[in-house]
């Protein structure tokens, strides 16, 4: 009898132990994201530090990029199962060619983030009527199409030059081979701050784009196809995200500033460029006008149908 009740203790112990395992493990996803330190390419990472992340079950792993065509070519090959802050515009694109990836939220509508700014003894005072050069990071980005909208309001006689990341073209300008150079904070708030770059333009100053979605998130579609219910988790984490950021900013600052290695005063002024309604996941707006644009800036050869556009857009945030 006593062996018998040993060998059903060691049994039950064993099932408890194999239950709690499954309990506690984590379904893996993997996320390629674009420019590392950005107030909202750090939500995913603030979701793993906050423990949102682990609550939902998710085992996250981040790969970076340099931003354009290079986060979204992670998601589309299937090396990473989500691309996050891609350019709606060359999302448009991709999927147009018949690139297995779909819309699953919002990352920022209108470009209140971006600045422009030019050296401090430029002769260029304001984007009016402006004449010169004035860098983009990459075709069918975000700061492609904000950059279009931006020299046809204020009437520039400026040409778009791709120059990559935000530290190439700060490095373009600074050596005098374009004009005008594009960030976002906390990148060059620095250099604004020591008078060395004027600040001569915001993205809030661009009103066809205020109610336009710039970037969003992706994710593969085999891996959507395969683990929705993990799709929907990390969506729905990420969103949760971005709602602890607003109510405890001092704890979500805290991260942001030592990624950039930057004071808490530096770290407020970056986010105020961010209000929480831009960043609303579950908000997709402005896409007939992107798909127009694509067409425009012949990164698609036609429009796509309103039955692509509502295929292409599959919103995981509910």
């Amino acid at each position: 009898m006593r062996l018998q009740t040993i060998l059903r203790l060691v049994t039950g112990a064993l099932i408890t132990t194999g239950l709690a395992s499954t309990a506690l493990a984590a379904d893996r996803v993997n996320v390629a994201i674009g420019h590392k330190g950005i107030w909202d390419s750090m939500i995913v990472e603030q979701c793993v530090q906050s423990g949102i992340c682990g609550k939902a079950g998710l085992d996250i792993h981040t790969t970076w990029t340099s931003g354009g065509s290079s986060t979204l070519q992670a998601a589309i090959t299937g090396s990473t199962d989500f691309a996050m802050t891609n350019g709606t515009l060359g999302v448009l694109a991709a999927y147009s060619r018949g690139a297995p990836v779909r819309i699953v939220s919002a990352e920022a509508t209108g470009t209140h983030d971006m600045f422009w700014y030019v050296l401090k003894d430029s002769p260029i005072k304001t984007l009016s009527h402006a004449k010169g050069t004035i860098g983009f990071s990459a075709p069918g980005s975000s700061t492609n199409l904000a950059e279009l909208a931006l020299v046809k309001h204020f009437n520039a006689d400026l040409k778009l030059v791709p120059t990559g990341g935000i530290s190439a073209t700060r490095t373009q300008v600074l050596s005098h081979q374009i004009n005008v150079g594009w960030s976002v904070p906390p990148f060059g708030l620095d250099l604004v701050q020591k008078g060395k770059i004027r600040i001569i333009a915001r993205g809030g100053d661009i009103p066809s784009l205020l109610n336009e979605t710039v970037r969003v998130n992706v994710a593969n579609l085999n891996f959507l196809k395969q683990h929705r219910d993990v799709a929907k988790r990390f969506v729905q984490a990420y969103a949760k995200t971005i709602d602890w950021m607003y109510a405890h900013p001092d704890q979500a600052l805290k991260l942001y500033a030592k990624v950039n290695h930057i004071d808490m005063k530096t770290a407020r002024l970056a986010m105020s460029f961010y209000p929480k309604s831009a960043l609303n996941p579950a908000r997709v707006s402005g896409l007939e006008d992107v798909n127009h644009q694509a067409v425009a800036m012949h990164k698609m050869d036609k429009l796509l149908t309103k039955k692509q556009l509502d295929e292409v857009v599959d919103l995981l945030t509910k």
